[in-house]
């Protein structure tokens, strides 16, 4: 199904729900906020802002963040968020975990995940140091982690989506370069060659995604030209380096608004 062809099915729906409504009688005031849009976001730290500080003390490890790009895209449009992603998400979470909030009645859903099934933090900390066999051995095994099960997973993942949420449309969130090919203290002595092999893996992460995206007709919101010239070691960077926790190489306050401007144009008429 379509975006265009799910939002005419949905508007079709609510008119005949209302009519029925109206038919009986019933239509108090109170019920009227059940008809705002309702937008889900699904994914990994990527998603829920783990590098952008002023996290929810919500009694997860989920470092959910008030500036990440999911609580900035709903203020913008005016739509009710769920905010389901969490740190450390693989796409097997997403699907045991994060799916509970999609009903027929979602109007917008975002999905970012995947670099975890990759290893991306194995694969960092293989590069971290002066061992390349290591990190080319590490960026092999990623590699074909991504081409090899991911594809089939996140198909099972975008099935569950709109099995659940037939009438949503959903975007698919990919995920930026995070070197710049240069030195500096917050990269852990990775080489510059080293950071291109990581870079190309974050180009296939980011192609593979939208490939499977695109065999379900979602949108692929490509974030890849937005982060040129802020990535770690460049003068304005949107990704910290290595910070010694868990927000070491994450998108910072700036990196999740930059996602948010990219974002926001796929939902803004929810």
């Amino acid at each position: 199904m379509t975006r265009s062809t799910k939002r005419l099915a949905r508007t079709l729906a609510a008119a005949a729900v209302a009519g029925i409504a109206a038919a009986s009688f019933a239509a108090p005031a109170s019920a009227a906020g059940t008809w705002s849009p309702r937008y889900v976001a699904l994914g990994d730290s990527y998603v829920s802002g783990v590098g952008a500080g002023d996290y929810a003390d919500d009694g997860t490890d989920c470092y959910r963040s008030a500036n990440a790009y999911p609580q900035l895209v709903a203020a913008s449009v005016g739509a009710r968020l769920s905010f389901d992603a969490c740190s450390g998400a693989r796409v097997e979470d997403v699907v045991a975990e994060q799916l509970g909030n999609l009903t027929w009645r979602t109007r917008e859903v975002t999905i970012g995940v995947g670099g975890n099934d990759a290893g991306f933090s194995n694969v960092l900390g293989a590069c971290a140091g002066t061992d390349t066999a290591l990190c080319q051995g590490a960026v092999a095994n990623a590699q074909a982690v991504i081409t090899g099960t991911l594809p089939a997973e996140l198909d099972d993942l975008y099935t569950q989506v709109d099995d659940l949420a037939p009438f949503a449309d959903v975007t698919v969130v990919g995920n930026p370069q995070l070197f710049n090919e240069t030195s500096c203290s917050g990269t852990l002595a990775i080489t510059p060659e080293e950071q291109a092999l990581l870079n190309e893996t974050a180009d296939l992460l980011a192609d593979t995604t939208a490939a499977v995206a695109a065999d379900h007709g979602y949108e692929f919101a490509d974030v890849r030209d937005a982060f040129a010239g802020h990535e770690i070691c460049s003068a304005d960077p949107w990704i910290l380096g290595y910070t010694g926790n868990i927000e070491s190489f994450h998108a910072n306050a700036a990196g999740q608004a930059a996602y948010a401007e990219v974002v926001t144009p796929y939902l803004e008429d929810c």
